[in-house]
């Protein structure tokens, strides 16, 4: 703890030294002293929810506003309590439950699988929406080789919560390790970093069922093709090569646009997934 508090430490010094637009948290809230300083330095300060008492929190220790993340977004879950598997609340109807409890700026993430969906979260309160999942088959996107032939393979029929890649909570298609391991193990990011050669070996040889295949539930409508064509895709701009996708944009102004995961403007950009 004393290491991970002391590298948190560097970073926090990094970003007063050298000011970004958006600073982006997940897995947990620094201390209010810090967030202020990043503020004072010019940032504009975002912390991912999974409900509306982490919502809360967030805004207490003064955050500018929140990303949230509902339970169909595939990756890592942000909660804050990484023994807990979020449950299965669509994001339109968490984004209302944590407006009835803040007021910040949000930026919506999970299941977004095309442009209704990116209208949908809109229409409940969102800035802007995130996306991550249909942009992992891209030509742009960095989505390794065997990971992506497997959103595209039709053996894969479902995405579940698994904690056995790295010790939190993160959606992934189900393949045979995460069956096999079904309770997975606590302690992120020990596991994480144990079972890291496994990953790397298994993307070597195209191992899909040994692989950490982080997917949303709307993998489905992942296309191929240019990053720039799903998002267009996403603000009803013009159709994609082959199926739906989302949009983002970045987060300066409060107004309804979608670009990449860091703007609450209306519009829609990619997320991460650790």
């Amino acid at each position: 703890m004393a290491a991970l508090r002391a590298l948190q430490g560097e970073k926090l010094a990094w970003l007063l030294a050298h000011p970004v637009p958006v600073v982006s948290l997940t897995f947990g809230l620094p201390e209010p002293g810090d967030i202020a300083a990043l503020r004072r330095a010019g940032s504009r300060v975002f912390a991912t929810v999974t409900t509306p008492a982490e919502a809360s929190l967030a805004r207490d220790a003064g955050v500018d506003g929140l990303v949230v993340q509902g339970s169909s977004a595939g990756g890592h879950s942000a909660t804050l309590d990484p023994v807990r598997i979020p449950g299965p609340i669509p994001t339109a109807t968490l984004l209302r439950r944590v407006l009835r409890e803040v007021d910040l700026s949000v930026v919506a993430t999970g299941g977004v699988d095309g442009p209704q969906a990116v209208r949908a979260l809109l229409d409940v309160g969102a800035q802007s929406v995130a996306v991550g999942t249909l942009l992992l088959r891209t030509d742009e996107a960095g989505t390794s080789p065997t990971h992506r032939r497997a959103l595209g393979d039709p053996s894969f029929v479902e995405t579940v919560f698994t904690q056995a890649f790295t010790g939190r909570p993160a959606r992934a298609l189900r393949s045979g390790f995460v069956s096999r391991h079904p309770d997975g193990i606590v302690g992120y990011p020990a596991p994480h970093h144990l079972a890291r050669a496994l990953r790397q070996a298994a993307g070597a040889a195209g191992d899909a069922d040994r692989l950490h295949l982080w997917a949303g539930t709307g993998w489905r409508s992942a296309p191929t093709g240019p990053a720039a064509d799903v998002v267009r895709h996403l603000a009803g701009v013009v159709e994609p090569v082959e199926t739906p996708s989302r949009v983002v944009e970045p987060i300066e102004t409060p107004s309804r646009v979608v670009e990449p995961i860091e703007t609450p403007s209306r519009v829609v950009e990619p997320v991460e997934t650790p």
